[in-house]
This record gives structure tokens, sequence and C-alpha cells, in this order.
């Protein structure tokens, strides 16, 4: 019987997972026991003899109430240390043949470590083990005597949370030999089964936390573009707007699309064919690409929200479409390419 109570806590503590009828690791709780204790395994030494006419014949009253108090402390939440309070008792030895008969009574101060196991969100079962320290006295016809010492404790139960701050629990307990037959006359096994309403301290707070949605950022809108002919703008081989070009500009300004832009960035970029220099190419485009710009200023763009680049011949439109055309085919051709363009984004 002894073996096999150790047997199951042992396995118990190695199976054991989160406990939610448990309390919140890292606080405490407290509680009360109340039911039946059980004396059993009884011994009597010569002292039980004494006054007793010489009789070892008894009858044994093994049942009686018990109880006690306890409190604990959560370390994980499926291990718990926790000690209290015991009353176990008494234990009434009647004698026959003209005997007087005995009494034991015993109680104790425990201490255990109690290892959960969850079988249910609100259930779980458990295993104690540990020691007491006892106090047992006797009463041997007539003749008081006490007795102390420590013995190993185990325990198994099951216990329910009715809410966060509230649980009962159902314990069977065993206690191994309290008291001494040499020197008190009586010693016993004591047994109980009792129930308990347990009390938790500082539990967490149930209610769901609220979780907020990460911000969504809208992405920065496209760059607005806007494609302007060098051809209809400039002389050949000029930087100079004509005036066919400065009303191309202004038509630009006025339009719906450049309105509301004028608080943003504005970048007016030039761009040349591949024919000629390219280096003379960067610079025509660049001149052309201001031209704009400060036309852009003198209609009411701000300055300062206002920049101009030349590319040169990079980032062809027509690509390889024009090759093997020579002279004016090949100059009507690359037209396309001999452009200004007004890029205007949020800044």
């Amino acid at each position: 019987m002894k073996k096999t109570l150790v047997a199951l806590i042992i396995a118990n503590a190695l199976t054991a997972t989160t406990a939610f009828a448990a309390a919140d690791a890292g606080t405490w709780y407290s509680g009360a026991k109340f039911g039946w204790s059980h004396y059993f395994d009884a011994n009597t030494g010569s002292k039980a003899l004494d006054n007793n006419n010489g009789s070892n014949h008894f009858d044994i009253d093994r049942d009686n109430v018990g109880g006690g108090l306890y409190t604990g402390y959560q370390i994980t939440p499926w291990l718990a240390v926790e000690g209290g309070y015991d009353y176990l008792g008494n234990m009434q030895i009647n004698g026959q043949h003209g005997g007087s008969g005995a009494k034991l009574k015993s109680q104790g101060l425990q201490m255990s470590l109690k290892a959960s196991y969850a079988v249910t969100h609100n259930w779980d079962v458990y295993g104690r083990a540990g020691a007491m320290g006892y106090r047992a006295e006797s009463d041997v016809s007539g003749h008081n005597r006490f007795e102390t010492g420590v013995r190993p404790l185990a325990a198994v139960g099951t216990e329910y949370a009715f809410n966060k701050n509230w649980a009962g629990r159902l314990e069977y307990q065993w206690v191994s030999n309290v008291g001494n037959s040499n020197q008190i006359g009586v010693s016993s096994d004591v047994s109980s089964v009792t129930a308990g309403l347990t009390y938790r301290f500082g539990q967490h707070d149930d209610a769901p936390v609220a979780v907020t949605p990460a911000a969504v950022i809208a992405p920065a809108p496209e760059p607005q573009h806007f494609n302007l002919k060098s051809d209809v703008m400039f002389g050949y081989d000029s930087a100079t707007l004509t005036p066919e070009g400065q009303a191309a500009i202004r038509k630009l300004y006025n339009s719906p699309g450049l309105q509301p832009a004028k608080d943003k960035s504005t970048v007016v970029i030039g761009y040349s064919d591949r024919t000629g220099a390219a280096d003379y190419n960067q610079q025509l485009s660049s001149r052309r690409a201001q031209a704009v710009a400060d036309e852009l200023v003198t209609l009411g763009i701000p300055a300062q929200n206002i920049s101009a680049e030349g590319r040169g011949a990079s980032e062809s439109v027509t690509g390889a479409q024009c090759d093997g055309q020579t002279d004016n085919a090949l100059i009507g051709c690359l037209s396309a390419d001999r452009r200004v363009v007004v890029e205007i984004s949020d800044k």
C-alpha cells in the first residue's frame, strides 16, 4: 500500500503539465479541510498492558474525525510547496477480559511538495510527498504519555477551480507509524480522507487583453509624370523656349493635374537622343530642363520646391527600333527620345 502511494506521486510529478486549477505561479494560497481519519497497522507495547490485568485482547475503534489548515506557494504552474497543521483524530482501544483499554490521539505540522496534472481547464489531479512533525499522546489505564517525532507522508487528490480565487479539493493522505509503542504503548499508521476549500491570493486577471491592430501604412503615391517634346519646346540646338514651348508650359501649369502639386516636390528632367557627343548632349539636356523649371517658377511654382537635371541620352524611349536608319530618317525616328519630363511627388 505504501509503495503504491509513493509510486503514484512520482509518476504524477514526472507527467505533470500546466494545471489551470492550481494557483498562478508566484502566488500564495491557503485553505482548510475536514473529514475522516482512520488508524491502521496499530501496534501495542508493554505499556499498553500496564494496569490492564495482563490482557492483550482489545477491541479497536479506528475511525474518527480529522481536519486541518494548510497554506502553499505555487512555484510553477504545476509545482507548489505546501505546509500546514493536521489534527489526525484519535484511536480508541477497548480492553477485553477486564482490561481497561487505551487511547491514542495525534496531530502534527507537515511540509510537502505538491505536483499537479491538468485534466481539464478547471480540474486537476495532484500528489503530495513530504514529512510530518507529529505529537502523539496516549492514555493507557489513566496513565497519560506523549511522544514526538518526524514521519513521512504522502497524499493524492483532485482539485477543482470554481473561479480564479476559490477552489475545492478532495484528498487522501497517509502518515507512517505515528507514535512509539515502546514509549507510549501504542503506534499506528494514520490515513485520512478530507474535503478542503482553498483561497488563492493575487491571481491574474482572466479578462482577455485587447489587441490593438497595427496601423496600416498606406503606400506612398506614385509620382506624376508629364512629358514635353523638346522638338516643340526648343529650336534646333537651342535651350531657349519658343513661344510654342512657353504656351505648352503655361497649359501644363494650368492643368488640373499640376495645380494641386504646387506645394509638392517637382523635378524637371531633360533628355537628348543618341546622336552627337555625349558630353554635349548632357549639357544641352540640362540647360533645357532648367529653362522649363525657370518658366514654371515664373508662373507660380515655389522655387524651393523645384529642381532641374539633365540625363543626356540615357533612358532611351526608342531603344533599338531606329537601328539601321541614317540622316533625317534617324533624327525623325529618335524624336521621342528628345523630351523634357516634369515629375511631381510628395515631399
